[in-house]
C-alpha cells in the first residue's frame, strides 16, 4: 500500500478516536476563537443562486454594505488551465508562469544544501493512483476533485463544524476558515468563520451519492487521514477545499476549509492556513489526466517533503507554515524545478514527457508536510502504469530549488497577489 503523505502524521493516534467519540456523543463544544494576527474582517462574493437555505430555526447572517472579494487584475485567457469551464485562476497568476530561463530564474542560493539535505538519490513518488474504486481505501489512491453548480441538483450547501479534531494540533481552525453564508437565493464566501454563528456556516458539500474524497468513501479518521475534499463551484468559478473532512452522525466536520475566486489573483489573508500547511491552493497545482493525456500540462505541480527537512517559515505565494522549525531549513512556498540538463527520454509516455516538461517550466511548489518528494495527483484509471514508473525515476538531485526575485522584486509585485507577470 502507498505511504500515507498526511502532513502532519502518518499514523493517527488513539486520543484522536476517543475525541471523535465524544464529538459523535455532543461532547465537544465550538471551535477556536479568532487570533490577534490573523484577523482580517469578513468579505463576500457573489453565488450562483442555491435551493438549500439553512435548517429550520439557524440564524442567517446579516450581510450589510458587503465588499466583493478582490477581482483579478487581468483575465485568463484560452492558453491558461482551465476546469469545468473555468480559469485555474487568471493567465498571469505565478502557478502559471514559466520559469525556465535561468537568466531570469536562477538557482537558489540555498539549493545545493536543501537538496543535500533530502538526500541527492531520493526517488520521486507519484503520489496517485490508477483505481476509480472509491470503495477501495486501501488503492483509491490520490486527490480527486468535485464539479458542481451549486444548486441542489448537485450541492448540498450543510453546514460545516470545526469541532474535527487534527491528529497533534487538535481542534479546527474556524477563524482562519472561509465559509458559504446564505444571502437570499445565493450564498456569498465569508472570511473567518468564527464570526458566524453555528448554524450559518455552510460549505458546498456535493451530494453524498457522488462526491469524491480523498481515500474514497473512508470515513474514519483513523484510517482516512488528511481527507482533502476539493470542490469547483462552476458558473461562479469559485474553489473551495477542505481538509480533514468527516461526517460524523450526519454533521460534516472539518479542521479547516478555503475558498478562492479563481478569475481572481487575490490571496488568502498572510498566517491563514488552507487545505494545505502553506495556505495555498491544491487542485490548481493537482497533475490532472486530462491534461497529461494531452501532453501539455501548463501550471507548476505540487511537492511536499519531511517536516526534518522544512523550516517554519513561508515565503510568497505561500501564506502560512506549520510544523517543527529546522534551521536552515525548506520554506513552504520554495519553488522547485526539474534542470534544463535533464533530457526528458523520447520513449517516455505522452503523459510522463507532459509532467516532466510542467516541472521544467512551471516548477513545484513546497506546499506542506509529508513524504520527501511525493509529488501529488487525481486518482483515474486513465494513468498509465508506464507513467508512474518512468517518473518515479526521477531523483532529487536532477532537481534545483528557484530564485524568483525576477517577480517578488518587480516594481509591479504585490506580495498579496498572486500575479507573477506584468
Amino acid at each position: 500500500m502507498p505511504a500515507n503523505s498526511s502532513r502532519r502524521a502518518e499514523s493517527l493516534r488513539l486520543a484522536v478516536r476517543v475525541l471523535w467519540v465524544s464529538i459523535a456523543l455532543g461532547a465537544c463544544g465550538g471551535g477556536s476563537a479568532p487570533s490577534a494576527d490573523t484577523s482580517s474582517g469578513t468579505t463576500t462574493a457573489p453565488g450562483v443562486a442555491g435551493t438549500n437555505p439553512p435548517a429550520a430555526g439557524a440564524t442567517s447572517p446579516t450581510v450589510s454594505t458587503p465588499s466583493t472579494l478582490p477581482s483579478a487584475s487581468s483575465s485568463a485567457s484560452s492558453s491558461g488551465p482551465t476546469l469545468g469551464g473555468c480559469p485555474m485562476f487568471p493567465e498571469s497568476a505565478m502557478f502559471n508562469q514559466r520559469i525556465d530561463d535561468p537568466a531570469r530564474f536562477p538557482a537558489h542560493a540555498q539549493s545545493a544544501a536543501w537538496v543535500a539535505t533530502v538526500g541527492g538519490t531520493r526517488r520521486l513518488h507519484a503520489d496517485w493512483g490508477t483505481s476509480e474504486n472509491a470503495q477501495q481505501f486501501d488503492t483509491y489512491y490520490g486527490i480527486p476533485y468535485n464539479l458542481v453548480d451549486g444548486s441542489s441538483a448537485t450541492t448540498l450547501w450543510p453546514q460545516i463544524s470545526f469541532d474535527a479534531s487534527d491528529p497533534d494540533t487538535g481542534a479546527g481552525v474556524p477563524d482562519e476558515s472561509d465559509c458559504a453564508v446564505a444571502n437570499g437565493n445565493r450564498f456569498d464566501v465569508r472570511r473567518d468563520c468564527s464570526a458566524l454563528a453555528a448554524p450559518a456556516r455552510r460549505f458546498p458539500f456535493p451530494l453524498d451519492s457522488s462526491l469524491k474524497a480523498e481515500h474514497g468513501h473512508c470515513n474514519d479518521p483513523l484510517q482516512c487521514g488528511d481527507r482533502h475534499v476539493l470542490i469547483v463551484e462552476q458558473g461562479a468559478c469559485r474553489l473551495w477545499e477542505s481538509y480533514f473532512s468527516y461526517q460524523v452522525s450526519g454533521q460534516w466536520r472539518a479542521y479547516s476549509s478555503a475558498a478562492w475566486d479563481l478569475r481572481s489573483l487575490a490571496m488568502r489573508p498572510d498566517t491563514w492556513t488552507s487545505g494545505d500547511a502553506a495556505g495555498l491552493p491544491i487542485l490548481p497545482l493537482l497533475a490532472r489526466v486530462d491534461e497529461a493525456n494531452a501532453g501539455d500540462v501548463k501550471h507548476a505541480l505540487r511537492v511536499t517533503f519531511r517536516d526534518t527537512v522544512m523550516a517554519r517559515a513561508h515565503v510568497w505565494p505561500a501564506r502560512h507554515r506549520a510544523g517543527g522549525d529546522t534551521p536552515g531549513g525548506v520554506p513552504f512556498g520554495a519553488l522547485l524545478r526539474l534542470r534544463a540538463d535533464f533530457v526528458i527520454p523520447a520513449n517516455w509516455s505522452t503523459q510522463a514527457r507532459a509532467l516532466a516538461r510542467a516541472m521544467q517550466r512551471y516548477g513545484l511548489y513546497v506546499a506542506d508536510i509529508g513524504s520527501d518528494l511525493y509529488v501529488q495527483g487525481e486518482p483515474n484509471a486513465q494513468w498509465n502504469d508506464t507513467t508512474i514508473t518512468q517518473m518515479q525515476s526521477l531523483r532529487m538531485d536532477q532537481f534545483e530549488f528557484v530564485d524568483v526575485r525576477a517577480v517578488t522584486g518587480h516594481a509591479q509585485f504585490n506580495s498579496n497577489s498572486l500575479a507573477g507577470a506584468w
